[in-house]
């Protein structure tokens, strides 16, 4: 039997960043006279490949606003809230079954390695995992499956084998475009999307069992 394999996410999954992203742009849309919810903006978590529409969606959200004024203003204020965030519920679980069960493990994420390896290792999660591939390393981000294939080539484990943990659409479009098992487990931003056919949805990571 070949080895199997699981595959997480970071944020949104293993830590609750996307919400403090998402209560920082609704802060600041709101500093601009705007009012908006998750509702409005969680289709667009969990892909690095929506700044054309992140642009395009301010403008129509309140006055002054653009999308450069608001990448600086998270730039300086998120990293330090976002390093103090610990893991959600199940996340040391499920990966410490994955590990005594003898599957491979890692990460595939849009995040930058420098931030999420040291928040990896600061919550004990590092040590856990054996490969961490991020969008600097391939070509195209989720929701194109290259993340995701590069984690299975790292892990010299067939895509078939591998059971991803997702929060967003764009995610789990990105895992079965690769032609793996997907368990979606939304955020709070992401919890009202859609979600493609073919994944199961849990409420939280101490739901998944591995078989």
């Amino acid at each position: 039997m070949s080895r199997r394999a699981l595959v997480l996410d970071y944020d949104g999954l293993i830590v609750d960043s996307e919400r403090v992203l998402a209560d920082c742009v609704i802060e600041r849309v709101a500093h601009h006279g705007g009012s908006i919810g998750y509702a409005d903006i969680g289709h667009l978590f969990g892909t690095t490949e929506a700044d054309d529409e992140w642009a395009a969606l301010l403008p129509t959200l309140c006055d002054g606003l653009t999308l450069d004024a608001l990448e600086a203003h998270m730039a300086a204020t998120l990293p330090a809230i976002s390093d103090a965030l610990e893991p959600l519920p199940g996340v040391r679980e499920v990966l410490v079954s994955a590990r005594s069960s003898g599957w491979a493990t890692g990460v595939g994420t849009g995040s930058d390695r420098a931030r999420v390896e040291p928040r990896l290792a600061r919550n004990g999660l590092l040590d856990l995992l054996d490969v961490v591939v991020t969008r600097a390393d391939v070509t195209r981000g989720k929701p194109s499956p290259d993340i995701f294939l590069e984690v299975a080539r790292r892990l010299g484990v067939v895509p078939a084998d591998c059971l991803v943990l997702e929060d967003s659409p764009h995610g789990c479009v990105a895992a079965l475009a690769a032609g793996m098992e997907v368990v979606a487990c939304p955020s709070v931003v992401t919890a009202h999307c859609s979600f493609p056919d073919g994944v199961r949805r849990v409420g939280s990571l101490l739901e998944v069992t591995l078989v």
